[in-house]
């Protein structure tokens, strides 16, 4: 068994053999509020609870919370919690139309059963609206992150469970998984859906690049490394009698050899151009050729998790290469000077920063410092800027989900447009032509897309 299914990064606990997540410890404390969201740009609007039903039967709790939902919770997009009787967040969840959403957990007929358990440990809900579905996307992740609700991770199927599939831990940098982004590893990509392929592709790409393996606490003895006494060293595995290791813990290569490994794993990862798919496709064939038809199997499911793996990493490519992106998209009022619009500034497929739709030269001037950063190649010093690698996964989702419709109005008087950084104008007086001539064509030509 791979190394790194038994070890998750620094910021992770230890997970067993089954993938199944370990309980974190931020979920123990007693919930209060939310906290701040990087991703609205508004004030945020005070957070709504329901009344407590601690001293009511369990029939009568349902009764009760169902009531409390059915009479104070509207249908708009926004996040909700559900708190247990010490006061816990143990769930955190999101819906486009709230009331709908939290509803359907009293339903009679419902056939979720995680839900079902869900509502059976809750003594209380809280919920926040938000001006737009995506708004809500983006803080469900980031409450997740950082709440670690633990019935968001305990109990969901291992095909639901999100994960990083990283490149790192020097010396010998090798493959492992990490719940979270990990700044600190050479690569760190995902979230990835399905934890058990996630691992299991590891093994898959640990092979093919013959990288290491074993724990950190193993050393590594390389060629061009000097030593004080002539040791004989010890395989702590068969990997390189089975030719698919490097052995750099028997001086069977030098850094160099190593690394070089290690940069064509790297470039797999961020590009997913490294053809994989057709050594498993050969070697399946043989084995099926030789009646070796469990092997086979074997190897075809292995096929099947590499073609998935490089169809992400190859979209998560494009959405790098797609340059400095501005994302507009229209809001609902919420009574907060929510009604205008949110843009969201995407650099590397992420979101660095997120701010509303300027209304005259003034605001447009401040975002000059903004602008800068979001157009620069590289981070830049002094300039506070959101990771675009926490939410890679997530914009890439949805902005392949939107693509018939970047103007498109699933609701009266809603839009959406893009538009690249090269093409954004500098003058305030150009920027608001622009800007009037995307709501006219999103008004009157909903199936065009308004990019410039």
């Amino acid at each position: 068994m791979i190394a790194s299914v038994q070890e998750w990064s620094h910021n992770t606990r230890p997970i067993s053999r089954r993938c199944e997540l370990a309980l974190p410890e931020k979920w123990t404390e007693q919930f209060e509020d939310f906290g701040e969201d990087p991703y609205l740009p508004y004030r945020r609007l005070p957070l709504n609870r329901t009344r407590s039903v601690l001293e009511l039967g369990f029939q009568e709790r349902l009764v009760a919370l169902k009531r409390e939902v059915m009479a104070h919770v509207e249908r708009e997009p926004g996040v909700y919690g559900m708190l247990d009787d010490i006061g816990r967040l143990i769930y955190v969840g999101k819906s486009k139309a709230l009331k709908n959403r939290l509803v359907s957990y009293f339903m009679p007929n419902s056939q979720d059963e995680k839900a079902g358990r869900i509502v059976q440990s809750a003594a209380a809900i809280v919920w926040e609206y938000h001006p737009n579905e995506l708004s809500a996307l983006l803080r469900e992740q980031w409450l997740i992150r950082t709440w670690l609700p633990r019935m968001n991770v305990v109990g969901m199927p291992n095909r639901q469970q999100q994960a990083f599939l990283c490149l790192g831990k020097v010396p010998g940098e090798q493959f492992y998984v990490s719940r979270y982004h990990d700044s600190d590893a050479r690569c760190s990509v995902g979230p990835l859906s399905g934890v058990t392929a996630i691992f299991r592709a590891v093994e898959i790409l640990t092979r093919f690049f013959k990288l290491r393996d074993c724990s950190q606490k193993i050393p590594m003895f390389l060629t061009d490394q000097l030593s004080l006494f002539d040791l004989e060293e010890r395989a702590g595995c068969i990997r390189y009698e089975l030719s698919n290791c490097l052995g750099p813990c028997m001086t069977n290569c030098n850094r160099v050899e190593y690394q070089n490994h290690v940069s064509e794993a790297a470039k797999y990862l961020m590009s997913g151009e490294i053809d994989i798919a057709s050594g498993l496709e050969t070697e399946m064939i043989k084995a099926s050729q030789r009646c070796h038809y469990e092997y086979a199997m074997r190897l075809k499911e292995d096929l099947r998790i590499v073609r998935w793996l490089t169809k992400k990493l190859q979209q998560y490519r494009k959405s790098r290469d797609d340059g400095p992106t501005i994302y507009c998209l229209s809001v609902r009022s919420l009574g907060n000077e929510s009604n205008r619009p949110v843009w969201y500034f995407l650099r590397q497929g992420g979101v660095i920063s997120v701010t509303h739709e300027p209304r005259n030269q003034k605001e447009w001037q401040t975002l000059k410092p903004v602008l800068d950063a979001w157009r620069a190649t590289e981070k830049m010093i002094g300039v506070s800027s959101l990771d675009p690698e926490d939410t890679l996964g997530l914009m890439t989702a949805w902005l392949q989900k939107n693509a018939k419709s970047l103007i498109g109005n699933t609701d009266e008087g809603s839009y959406q447009w893009v538009v690249k950084s090269t093409d954004l104008p500098e003058s305030w007086r150009d920027v608001k032509e622009v800007l009037t001539q995307k709501r006219s064509v999103a008004t009157t030509h909903p199936d065009r897309v308004a990019q410039l």
